[in-house]
């Protein structure tokens, strides 16, 4: 059922549904039907529809309802409709039933949020600029807006993967590695641009791993960073050095903007290209689908972290050839969320932290493991989650380094091709691990770890009883 799409299609062209009803050979009475979903597009009207407007019809194909519902879900947190009794029924109702006014009341909520933390900020009452995290937002939307590929920064990266590629005498390709050589590298750079890098102490840089020095032509990295953060970051200033080839034609796309999101776009789209430059997508593509997703042999291979090449899996996603649609989520170990991909039908919440029995918050205590868990979402959907704490920089003694835990997640019938999934019971009789996507939008009332009750219903307090948990849910 996507007739929304159908008709906002549609209407972006300008066309009436006579002339589009006559374009794909039906009646104009059945392309309404369509439109208002109370007929399925069909896989032959989507082969018509993409050999007609020369689209690509996975757009149509994807599924966004879910995507809606936990927006739509989203906005009866806010304390203004505390009071308002709204089911995730009701809003699965609503947006089956007219998702372009989902779609609008959400955008007007996000507007009237974004209003209002300038007028607090304003105020003088937070500490906190609105426009940082908005600014992170708008690129996060503009990374699923593209499902996180970009083709050109992937061509670019094989363009300068080859220039930079050691050759070795009487060695074929297919024979070298696969990790790219740092040395190569940094003389590329010397000789295209006539920049030096230098490797600086921790009691030069302190907290800065990476500062380009335009006036003396100079990149300095700093001593704390391994290897593959090493070829990181050279790569990441090296693609904003070149932006105007190779991440401005991208960032356009974005339109008008503050000068905070532009940079910020600029910035990921570097980290993007850094990505495909030392894991080229066909090689790091096949070697996956080989190692059936081992991470830590991935990694290995390409020279690269147990991070990286978790960021990388959720870039797999060429129109003709797609790995696992994975995504990512990194949050410390106070459960803040630092990064975040939505993809495969899983959608994070926007505001506030994860359910606490995704697995990815056990990693802390279990820091040389990989936690795999089998869940189930309130919407019934099944996934697999791969969750790992990745070891913290090097700081100075006197300060606490950061730590962090990361997590892919996909839709569990992608378990078969993924080695971590093994070690799982996944037959008939399985268990799944009842887990959400916030407190606040999750309807499992009988969850003794909820941490704020859900929208739609009221507290109850009663002093003849205590249950588990902090919250007793007025169910009536």
């Amino acid at each position: 059922m996507a007739g929304h799409k159908l008709r906002r299609f549609r209407q972006s062209l300008d066309m009436s549904q006579s002339a589009m009803a006559e374009t794909l050979g039906i009646s104009p009475s059945y392309l309404n039907l369509l439109e208002h979903n109370q007929r399925p597009l069909t896989a032959a009207l989507l082969l018509k529809i993409g050999s007609s407007f020369n689209i690509n019809i996975m757009d149509f194909a994807e599924d966004d309802t879910s995507s809606l519902i936990d927006g739509m879900a989203d906005i009866f947190t806010d304390p203004v409709l505390a009071d308002e009794r709204v089911t995730r029924r009701e809003l699965q109702d609503s947006v089956s039933a007219s998702p372009n006014v989902a779609r609008a009341m959400i955008k007007l909520f996000e507007t009237y949020r974004r209003v209002r933390d300038e007028l607090v900020h304003k105020a003088g009452d937070s500490g906190i600029s609105p426009m940082g995290s908005n600014s992170v937002e708008k690129v996060r939307k503009l990374l699923e807006d593209h499902h996180n590929y970009f083709p050109e920064l992937e061509n670019h990266a094989q363009e300068l993967r080859e220039h930079i590629q050691t050759n070795i005498p009487g060695i074929g390709a297919k024979s070298l590695p696969q990790d790219l050589d740092l040395n190569a590298l940094i003389a590329y750079i010397r000789t295209k641009h006539q920049i030096t890098i230098r490797m600086m102490p921790l009691d030069v840089m302190g907290n800065q791993l990476r500062r380009y020095d335009l006036h003396r032509q100079e990149i300095l990295i700093s001593e704390v960073l391994q290897r593959p953060q090493r070829i990181f970051h050279l790569l990441v200033q090296y693609a904003l050095i070149e932006q105007n080839q190779i991440i401005n034609p991208i960032v356009q796309e974005l339109g008008k903007l503050d000068e905070q999101t532009l940079s910020l776009a600029r910035i990921t789209m570097a980290g993007y290209f850094a990505a495909a430059v030392m894991m080229p997508y066909v090689p790091f593509l096949n070697a996956a689908k080989q190692l059936r997703y081992d991470i830590d042999l991935l990694s290995r291979r390409f020279g690269v972290s147990f991070e990286q090449a978790c960021h990388r899996l959720t870039t797999l996603n060429a129109p003709t050839d797609k790995g696992i649609p994975f995504a990512f989520i990194r949050i410390d170990d106070a459960g803040n969320v630092s990064k975040r991909i939505s993809a495969g039908g899983i959608n994070f919440s926007l505001h506030g932290g994860t359910c606490p029995k995704w697995s990815v918050h056990r990693s802390f205590r279990n820091p040389e493991k990989t936690l795999v868990q089998a869940a189930e979402l309130p919407n019934g959907q099944q996934v697999l989650s791969i969750a790992r704490a990745v070891p913290p920089l090097l700081s100075p003694s006197s300060a606490q380094p950061s730590e962090f835990a990361i997590a892919l997640g996909c839709e569990l019938h992608h378990a078969s091709d993924i080695i971590y999934a093994d070690q799982l019971e996944l037959g008939k009789s399985r268990k799944l691990e009842p887990v959400g996507v916030s407190c606040s939008v999750c309807e499992r009332l009988d969850c003794t770890q909820r941490s704020q009750p859900p929208i739609g219903y009221d507290l109850r307090f009663d002093s003849h009883m205590r249950r588990v948990g902090m919250y007793d849910l007025d169910v009536g």
